[in-house]
Parts: C-alpha cells; sequence; structure tokens
C-alpha cells in the first residue's frame, strides 16, 4: 500500500502545479490582451481587418460577390484578432512580467493613460507630469528600452498576421468560387 501513495501524491502535486501555472498563462495572456485594448493596439488592427476587406471588396468588384459572403466572411474578424492578440502575448512574454502589465493597465486606463493614446495634444501640464513619471518610473524604463525591439518583432508578426488573414479570406472566396 505505501508503494502506492508516493506515486499517487506525486500526481496530485503535479496536478496542482499545470493548474496553477495554466491559471498564471492566462492570467498573463489576459492581461496582455487589457493592454492592447487600453493602449489602442486591438483598435488599430480591427481597423486594418476593415481596410483589407474594403481593399477586397474593390478586388472583387467584378466578381459580383454577394454581401451576404462578405458579411459572413467577416465574421473571423474577432477570431483573427484573438489570434494576433496571442501571438503578441509572445512578444510580450520576453520582455515584460505579470508586474509590469498589471502597472501598464493600471497607469493606461486612467483619464491621462487614455488621453495619452487617444489625443496626446489635450495633455494637461498635470498630465504631463504623470506620463513622464511613468515614463520614468521601472516600467516605463522598460517600455522605453525595448521599444526597438517590441517594435520590430510587432512587425514581424503584424505582417505574418495580416498575410495569413488575406490568404485565408481569400482562399474562402476562391472556394465560393469566386
Amino acid at each position: 500500500m505505501k508503494k502506492y501513495i508516493l506515486p499517487f501524491l506525486f500526481l496530485i502535486v503535479a496536478n496542482f502545479s499545470f493548474a496553477q501555472s495554466e491559471t498564471i498563462i492566462d492570467s498573463y495572456s489576459e492581461s496582455v490582451k487589457q493592454c492592447l485594448i487600453n493602449n489602442g493596439t486591438r483598435d488599430y488592427y480591427s481597423n486594418v481587418v476593415d481596410e483589407m476587406f474594403t481593399m477586397l471588396q474593390k478586388q472583387y468588384a467584378d466578381k459580383n460577390v454577394p454581401e451576404s459572403v462578405w458579411t459572413d466572411l467577416k465574421v473571423i474578424k474577432t477570431e483573427t484578432l484573438d489570434e494576433l492578440s496571442q501571438m503578441v502575448v509572445s512578444a510580450y512574454r520576453g520582455h515584460y512580467t505579470q508586474d509590469d502589465l498589471n502597472k501598464m493597465n493600471q497607469m493606461f486606463t486612467t483619464e491621462t493613460g487614455k488621453k495619452m493614446f487617444t489625443n496626446p495634444g489635450s495633455l494637461t501640464e498635470a498630465d504631463k507630469f504623470v506620463v513622464n513619471d511613468f515614463y520614468n518610473s521601472e516600467v516605463g524604463q522598460k517600455i522605453i528600452g525595448s521599444q526597438e525591439s517590441m517594435n520590430k518583432i510587432m512587425s514581424q508578426i503584424s505582417e505574418m498576421w495580416s498575410s495569413d488573414l488575406y490568404q485565408s479570406v481569400v482562399s474562402k472566396l476562391e472556394e465560393k468560387g469566386y
């Protein structure tokens, strides 16, 4: 009986550890996704998807693709934005901790943080002080220090993601005979 207890306890501990790591991964991913919403990245890529569909509709204008087909194809927008977010998680993971993300999201959800991304010209002197204070903090310095690397990674992710999205939509149009 004793020889079965040790393996059983090992399985319980292993399952508990796996469950904890899954929670941590999910928490980190959700924090990155929230950061992408808060800093306007998700809205930017949402507009990219809309513009791609506008471009494709012009390219396929002579094919008489019914509006119902375009509507069906556009359903992938949320899914593809989620895929992009998941790709970005890996980029963030190499640069920022969970604590960093919490501090970013805390800043980005303030009125000053929102203005910083949506209308920087409307920042008051007090807002500018808050922004400077944030970028002088440890997290702000990480953001500044990783900017070149993150821009490069984001460019690669963006290129791969948009190419895959475009090819996927074109393939679906071809499958439908257009």
